[in-house]
């Protein structure tokens, strides 16, 4: 009897079938000023007979898992594969991009004037802080530093036997008054002289490598002028700005990946910084990564991405985005539902929470269980035996 309805059918659709292909030949003779009228038509009219072809190959199915007679019939199931759903871990970062930077990447300049006498270390050297990197010409600098020292020790010696006469109450006061005015004064010329002194030495502020020096022996420089810089490689950093709506999502101690792809370098690192401050021209915050360089590769300057966990779901469903298909309903998918010996595809709409790479959470219509088909959705529709592999 089941088999008798079958063909009945199957012959009522290839009557329907025959139809649609006289009604596209009917368009086709058709005035050209209906182009556009036409075009509609004929694509509404394939989509029918696709819909059409994929109930016949169904119906065929059927008959062949329901007919017990000797006539042979090929039937080919739709091959799939399915996931069955269950809870496991989602999770939803943020790409960011930023750059490297030195949080001691000095350039150094010239604190007074003179030719440069000598330069202590080449481009590249490690230096340790304190170290002389440049010396300018120091020869009267210096002997005005000897005289200086030279009235101190006298004004101090003076002041320092005033002060015990006036102690004993010899001498005036006046003469104890001067000797330890022109002490003090005697004892700043000092601290001048020995500053511009100092200021002929060109000296590393911070420990580090000398990236680049921009004198030579012999050369004029005046204060201010740029003679070279020192950058810490071991104390780097990435900044980069973050919307204010993730101002909840980040703190000070999360662990964020970190991706240089110039070097095709990937790293776990920290959030060491969160700004408080929100700029009102783009409605953002700062965030600064601690970044480790223990092969002292990384680089100032370097760009960098930052992926930052905002969202954590640890009992989802989790499918992968290209078994969500869409129409005009909203989204959905494919399950496999057990029918009599077989499976048969079961169209089922779908709620999407977030996504990220190539993974979808499903946060409403399906349940545990549930095995939905994941690949080779696309080849199967609603009510279409299927065989899962």
């Amino acid at each position: 009897m089941n088999l008798l309805w079958a063909n009945k059918l199957s012959s009522y659709n290839t009557m329907k079938k025959l139809s649609i292909l006289l009604s596209l030949s009917l368009l086709v003779a058709c005035n050209q000023n209906d182009l556009p009228t036409l075009k509609k038509s004929l694509s509404e009219k394939k989509a029918e007979l696709k819909e059409m072809q994929v109930e016949i190959d169904s119906l065929e199915q059927r008959i062949a898992r329901l007919d017990t007679t000797n006539i042979e019939v090929d039937v080919k199931l739709t091959p799939v594969k399915v996931k069955s759903m269950a809870n496991e871990v989602f999770q939803h970062f943020v790409r960011l991009n930023a750059t490297v930077s030195s949080k001691e990447n000095v350039r150094l300049s010239a604190e007074g004037n003179g030719r440069v006498v000598s330069i202590n270390v080449d481009e590249g050297d490690p230096i340790q802080k304190g170290a002389t990197i440049l010396r300018l010409e120091s020869d009267f600098i210096e002997g005005q530093l000897q005289e200086a020292e030279a009235a101190y020790k006298l004004a101090k010696t003076t002041f320092e036997r005033r002060q015990r006469l006036w102690k004993d109450s010899i001498g005036s006061e006046i003469e104890f008054l001067n000797a330890e005015t022109n002490f003090k004064a005697a004892e700043n010329r000092v601290k001048q002289a020995r500053a511009q002194y100092e200021n002929t030495f060109v000296k590393a502020p911070v420990s580090g490598t000398v990236d680049l020096i921009t004198v030579n022996e012999g050369e004029f420089v005046g204060a201010g002028t740029p003679v070279a810089r020192v950058v810490d490689l071991s104390n780097l950093e990435l900044q980069t700005d973050l919307s204010e709506k993730y101002l909840k999502n980040v703190k000070v101690g999360d662990s964020v990946n970190v991706k240089i792809p110039s070097l095709g370098l990937e790293q776990k690192e920290t959030v060491i910084f969160t700004s408080q401050y929100i700029n009102p021209e783009n409605r953002s915050f700062t965030v600064k990564v601690g970044l480790k360089n223990n092969d002292a590769m990384i680089k100032p300057n370097l760009l960098a991405e930052i992926k930052l966990k905002d969202y954590e779901n640890k009992e989802a469903f989790v499918l992968p985005s290209m078994a969500i298909l869409k129409d005009l309903k909203g989204d959905y998918v494919y399950l496999a539902e057990a029918e009599d010996d077989g499976f048969i595809a079961h169209k089922v709409y779908v709620q999407i929470g977030r996504s990220f790479g190539e993974k979808s959470e499903i946060v409403g219509g399906l349940e545990s269980g549930s095995k939905v088909i994941v690949a080779g959705a696309s080849e199967v529709t609603d009510g279409q035996l299927v065989e899962i592999q």
